[in-house]
């Protein structure tokens, strides 16, 4: 074998040693930035994961704040709106109850009905009814009778502060069966009043 010939199988060992040393080095290395990469992207995707969670949940907060601040600009408008609403209605209703009584038929029920709530609530014996001045004193006089009927001796008193209505008193107890004793209960009655504008059609 002559020297080139030495030369070119010396250079194939070398170049063989070459090849299966960078193999044995690159087949580690390769692997190794697979697995670091594979890593990264595991990393990375939590990362985006965790950020879009993030995310979500903020705009969950921020949407919720919303539609409970939402909410609650409704319920205030529906509040002013009632507010208002019982404001105009609550002069009317007076309107009405002074009419009633003005009217002798449904006066007449009113004084009926007040009294037979009276004869349960009060003891029997000697009543004071104050009224209206302008109380027909024909209505007075059968008011006297049915209560004399029941055991009740009923002196009526005529009181200018009183509009329309009946207030009635026996030893320390009193009813107040007014128009302003009707109407004393504001926020019963404006609840009431609420109630009946909402089922009405």
């Amino acid at each position: 074998m002559n020297l080139q010939q030495r030369t070119a199988a010396l250079l194939q060992v070398v170049d063989a040693y070459r090849a299966r040393r960078c193999a044995e080095l690159l087949e580690p290395a390769t692997a190794q930035a697979r697995l670091l990469k594979r890593e990264a992207l595991r990393t990375a995707r939590g990362r985006v994961h965790t950020a879009i969670e993030e995310q979500r949940k903020r705009i969950a907060a921020e949407v919720g704040a919303a539609q409970a601040r939402l909410a609650t600009e409704r319920r205030l408008r529906a509040q002013r709106s009632a507010t208002a609403t019982l404001a105009q209605a609550w002069e009317p209703l007076r309107a009405a109850l002074r009419a009633r009584w003005r009217d002798a038929a449904t006066r007449a029920r009113w004084i009926d009905t007040q009294l037979a709530r009276a004869r349960t609530a009060l003891p029997r014996g000697a009543w004071q009814v104050r009224h209206p001045p302008d109380w027909p004193q024909a209505e007075r006089e059968a008011a006297r009778s049915l209560l004399a009927a029941h055991g009740i001796i009923a002196e009526p008193i005529a009181d200018a502060a009183i509009e329309a209505g009946l207030r009635v008193r026996a030893g320390n107890n009193s009813l107040d069966f007014t128009l302003d004793g009707l109407l004393a209960e504001r926020a019963a009655l404006e609840g009431r009043l609420l109630q009946l504008l909402t089922e009405a059609p």
